[in-house]
Order: structure tokens, then sequence, then C-alpha cells
């Protein structure tokens, strides 16, 4: 077959370790023919299964950049990505995505649970009470039922939606940020170590 089409019936159902090397990005300039501003990388990391694995520095230090070239929503410029043995390139990029599910800063939650098949109720239900909403939110036809909620608040069930797509890998980007001192030390403190136990591999951007 033409190996330059796009595979989508490659799936990575699990992973051992991926390993991103020497991965670079450059965020094109809004002026055509003038060189780029921003370049991020060179990044090497490996992710192995099982791991939490904290991403942390300053405003501006790369951190989203990886993620999202990490995720696959940004193809490299530059070095490799690689699940196991598999060499990560255009025909089989949404095979990477599929790894993982993700919590952005920029998150959008929707009404429904889209794209999760087969949803139980007492597992919405056990994760509202793990995630301290059974009080201001229930679940019924698919979706939760809104009252006014704050930007925390969401993120939590966004967190829910990330849990029911049951991805090898969640990633939690500034997670905390939005979130109460009490909450927040719950999240660290409780909620990741029992995700690791879980036997979810997870990456916090702090």
């Amino acid at each position: 077959g033409d190996q330059a089409s796009i595979n989508n019936d490659l799936v990575f159902s699990d992973f051992n370790k991926i390993s991103v090397k020497d991965v670079c990005f450059s965020y094109p300039d809004s002026y055509p023919g003038k060189a780029s501003d921003f370049l991020a990388g060179p990044f090497d990391e490996d992710i192995t299964k099982g791991e939490l694995l904290f991403i942390v520095g300053g405003n501006g230090s790369g951190k989203s950049t990886f993620i999202k070239l990490l995720t696959g929503l940004c193809y490299p410029d530059k070095g490799d990505i690689y699940v196991d043995s598999s060499r990560i390139d255009k025909t089989n990029y949404s095979a990477l995505r599929n790894l993982f599910s993700a919590v952005y800063t920029d998150f959008h939650l929707f009404d429904k649970f889209y794209g999760v098949k087969n949803i139980d109720a007492s597992t919405v239900n056990y994760w509202l009470k793990k995630m301290k909403m059974e009080d201001k939110v229930e679940y019924s036809d698919g979706g939760f039922t809104r009252t006014s909620l704050s930007t925390g608040q969401r993120k939590r069930l966004a967190f829910i939606a990330a849990m029911l797509e049951d991805k090898p890998i969640l990633v939690l980007d500034e997670f905390a940020a939005d979130q109460d001192p009490q909450f927040r030390k719950y999240f660290y403190e409780t909620l990741l170590p029992e995700l690791k136990l879980m036997g979810k591999t997870v990456i916090a951007v702090t």
C-alpha cells in the first residue's frame, strides 16, 4: 500500500514506553519569509507505562508545546517520537493521539459524553463522589445536569469525562490551578497516587 497515506486502522491498544527524542517545534511567524521567533525544544523524555510524571516550568518554558507534541496535536519540525519500537509519522499519528485523554487548560466541557460507549451510571457516580461533585451535579441521559459551576468545578467534570474515555494515558494541564486549596491538596496527595495504583499513566503539568 501507499506508505504516505494515513492509516486510520492502526491502533496502539497499549504501550510500554513512549520516547521523545530531540523533538523541536517552531511556531511560524505572522510575516512570511521571516524567521520564526519562537522555537520550542529540543525535548527528550521517556514516558513509561504506569508512571506519574510531573512537567514543571515557568510561563513560556514550553510545557504546553511539549504536551501538544506528545499528544499528537502538533507535528514536530525535527526529532522523533516512538511508541515502543514504532516511529510516529503522519501515517500513524491518529494512533498516537488515541493513547491519550486530556484536560487542557483551555478545556471545553460538552453536555454529553461523546464517543464513549456503554457508560455505566454507577461509574459516573463513583467519579462524581471522588471529585467531590455529587452534591452539585447529577448524571442523567448521557451527560451532566448543569448548574452554575465555577471553572474549577467544570474542570473536575472534564476530568470525569476524560476518565470515562479510559485511555492508557491521562494528561492534566494545570489542573489544580482553579481548585480551592483543600481540593488541590486532595488532588496531589490522594487522587494522583490512586490513579497510579489503578495503572493509569498520568502526566501532570504544573
